[in-house]
């Protein structure tokens, strides 16, 4: 049996808009009580300063015990030692295990004293502690200057935005000011790179079926993966009819009987390098020079230069024209160029429904005023294929504005304004989403 009311209100009387509202309130409170939370460890962390004669809290001593002066003290660069068995009593009180009291004095020590900007939003509750503490735990081993650069670049948009920004921050602040970690970071990559095999037992009803995962370089991959949906092209257009999926499987068969055909002494013909598409953003200046230094590439994030360079020199480059975002011919087919497509994946980068952030380049191109093919004495309306009557938004969302009851509308400045069935509003753009609702 369901619980018929909250705080002496029959949710079973309410209607779809009560019932939102009553859930916005519940989320105010929530953020209240997380921010409640913050307040009383940072005190207890004020109240229990390390000194010589108790020790400080740290990360070790969870698994260690004892008090010996640990390697990391509970939070980060710039904040104050704590006393060596303060949380426990804290973390009882909360009944919560005493790692996560732990965590929540370091989060809100790192919040206070390495993010106060980020603080702030959580004291006027604009920024849920939840989020607020992520950042905090995501620059907890970075310099003072790092979680500075975090903190600046975030505090005005986190309310907003998404995880996806969060981490392109947080990736970006380490590339700046800890390059040393960004090629840590790839050098430690390679140990988890594996091709493994599972054979699922025909018990569970997968007769003959068996699933092959690889982890490794990104171009490498990347490079099998277009060859494997190349021949499964190949196998469509030979007459078969199986689904992409199964095509996808199929073509590893075959290109491991064309592997086992190829002569691979000494006199062989070097094969074609592949073709790789991946979008790497780089200052050509920095490929030239021999300093670590880090670009980027769309979906990964950060990339040293190094790495850069050894997967131009591996692949068939490709050097695209930078477009012209200003462009806005306007075409009366309804499927868009490829260079309208390209503008505005590069414009918008991600699904532009309220809180979703999967890439532009998995998304449906859809057309904010719905594509009008008239009738055949009567086409349609000229010109209502543009880029500012396109956006990108993933196969679940092209399909809930369809049919779900969703509309949206875009402004200037790439600004979109959705409606829900319910008549609440969001506000969409490159910061994030936020409720027009007064929420």
């Amino acid at each position: 049996m369901g619980m018929a009311a909250v705080e002496g209100v029959e949710v079973t009387d309410l209607d779809a808009a009560g019932l939102l509202t009553l859930a916005a309130e519940t989320e105010s409170r929530e953020r209240q009580a997380g921010r409640h939370k913050l307040v009383l460890a940072y005190q207890w962390c004020v109240m229990h300063p390390a000194n010589a004669d108790s020790g400080a809290a740290g990360w070790g001593q969870v698994a260690l015990g004892g008090c010996e002066q640990p390697d990391e003290l509970l939070g980060g660069e710039g904040t104050p030692a704590v006393s060596a068995f303060a949380p426990e009593p804290l973390a009882a009180a909360l009944g919560v295990s005493t790692a996560s009291g732990m965590q929540l004095m370091a989060d809100s020590l790192d919040l206070v004293h390495r993010l106060p900007l980020l603080w702030g939003r959580t004291l006027d509750l604009s920024v849920p502690s939840w989020k607020a503490r992520k950042v905090a735990q995501q620059v907890h081993a970075l310099s003072i200057e790092a979680a500075a650069y975090v903190d600046r670049h975030l505090a005005d948009r986190l309310r907003d935005c998404g995880w996806v920004l969060i981490e392109r921050v947080v990736a970006q602040a380490v590339a700046n000011f800890h390059p040393e970690l960004q090629a840590a970071r790839e050098r430690r990559g390679r140990s988890g790179w594996d091709v493994t095999v599972n054979h699922r037992p025909h018990t569970e009803g997968f007769d003959a079926t068996s699933e092959l995962h690889a982890a490794g370089d990104t171009q490498d991959i990347t490079r099998f993966y277009d060859l494997v949906c190349e021949q499964a092209e190949v196998l469509a257009s030979l007459g078969d009819s199986d689904p992409l999926g199964a095509r996808k499987t199929k073509a590893l068969g075959v290109i491991a009987d064309r592997q086992a055909t190829l002569e691979l002494g000494p006199n062989t013909a070097p094969r074609p390098r592949a073709a790789t598409r991946l979008f790497v953003h780089v200052d050509l200046a920095d490929l030239a020079e021999q300093a670590p230094r880090v670009g980027s590439a769309e979906r990964l994030g950060p990339v040293t230069i190094e790495r850069i360079r050894e997967w131009l020199s591996q692949s068939q480059v490709t050097v695209t024209p930078v477009l012209d975002m200003s462009r806005s011919t306007a075409l009366d087919r309804h499927g868009p160029p490829d260079w309208m497509r390209e503008l505005v994946i590069q414009r918008d980068q991600h699904c532009v429904f309220p809180w979703c952030t999967r890439d532009a380049r998995r998304a449906d191109l859809d057309h904010i005023t719905p594509f009008d093919t008239g009738k055949p004495d009567d086409p349609g309306p000229p010109g209502q294929t543009r880029p500012d009557n396109l956006a990108p938004l993933c196969r679940r969302h092209h399909r809930i504005k369809t049919v779900g009851g969703w509309s949206y509308a875009r402004g200037p400045d790439t600004r979109y304004t959705w409606t829900t069935p319910h008549g609440r509003s969001y506000l969409v753009d490159s910061t994030g989403t936020r409720s027009l609702s007064g929420d």
